[in-house]
């Protein structure tokens, strides 16, 4: 009998997901103004999902982010911003504004950014727009592949991967974004750090990917336990985050927890490539630095995500001798 009660709430539960899952499915193609354009590959059409040939949604990338004073807005010491330091400007972007949109499209002085936000593998990025055509932007697909976003470029309508960089299918295929130096930490830290920074949000709430996730609060902050793999956006947890960087075909992983426990910075050596590990534990973030001190470009991550892109990645172990050649 217990077994047989068991079952049926397990039955019952697959039932709400599945509906769960129909109605923000559908409120997410109603949210498009425009007509929903698609494209077919293989990918995962929700979180947790197999791969299957599929006919992915392309719903509009949000645009023209605009610099607001700091002390107009609502932002938390915690809230989970990503720092940049592009065209002699030291910005933050606050993630709670990327909630309910996850791509966004910006300008600095004729030159044409795309961030991004995949709250499941917990990470933002930055890259430089290398199109031809001038600020011509990407969308957002909607589907997945290993957990992670997708992005398409307006320009070709080629499907792009968040945490590899690099295009998967479509005319550039295999080609590789430009990704930029950013650090995600905190608003406090960031802050405190430059301290004459610019906030650069969308105003415009509207139109939203994911309209139930606008200005919703990045969850690892919450320090919710987990295992280490992909369940659902309630599971993550800050002990699972870490800091990876690709230098050269060759790839290191670095978890908080483990930097935390050392003392800022540490050395390290990659593809004959000697660089600085910075990490913070007030401001939940590690960044990496080049022999001349300038930031260089890399991937705040869960681990696991991190894993499933960079197999052969070298784990990072305060024991072992602090290189990788």
């Amino acid at each position: 009998m217990k077994a047989n009660s068991i079952i049926k709430q397990l039955l019952i539960l697959l039932v709400l997901f599945s509906c769960k899952k129909e109605l923000e499915y559908n409120s997410v193609l109603d949210a498009s103004s425009k007509e929903v354009t698609t494209i077919n590959l293989v990918a995962q059409d929700w979180p947790g999902t197999d791969p299957k040939p599929y006919d992915m949604p392309v719903l509009k990338g949000l645009d023209h982010l605009t610099f607001n004073d700091s002390s107009e807005l609502s932002l938390k010491e915690n809230d989970l911003v990503l720092g940049i330091e592009i065209e002699d400007e030291s910005i933050a972007i606050p993630l709670t504004y990327l909630e309910g949109f996850e791509v966004a499209n910006f300008k600095i002085n004729e030159h044409s950014y795309l961030v991004t936000w995949c709250p499941l593998v917990g990470s933002s990025k930055l890259f430089k727009d290398q199109s031809e055509t001038n600020n011509a932007g990407f969308d957002f697909g909607f589907a997945l592949v290993n957990n992670n976003l997708l992005m398409v470029d307006r320009q070709t309508q080629t499907v792009w991967n968040q945490l590899s960089n690099k295009a998967i299918h479509g005319k550039r295929k295999g080609e590789t974004l430009q990704l930029e130096p950013s650090i995600q930490t905190t608003w406090q830290f960031w802050k405190d750090k430059h301290p004459d920074t610019k906030v650069l949000i969308n105003t415009d709430t509207t139109n939203a990917v994911f309209p139930s996730e606008v200005l919703k609060e990045p969850f690892y902050t919450k320090w919710q336990p987990s295992d280490g793999r992909y369940f659902d956006s309630g599971k993550h947890d800050i002990n699972n985050l870490g800091l990876g960087i690709e230098i050269a075909d060759a790839s290191v992983y670095f978890p908080l927890n483990t930097l935390f426990k050392n003392q800022s910075p540490i050395e390290y050596t990659l593809a004959n490539t000697t660089i600085t590990i910075h990490f913070n534990t007030e401001g939940l973030t590690a960044w990496a630095t080049n022999s001349k001190g300038e930031l260089i470009p890399t991937t705040l991550a869960y681990n696991w995500a991190w894993k499933n892109f960079y197999p052969e990645t070298t784990l990072f172990s305060s024991e072992k001798k602090h290189s990788h050649d």
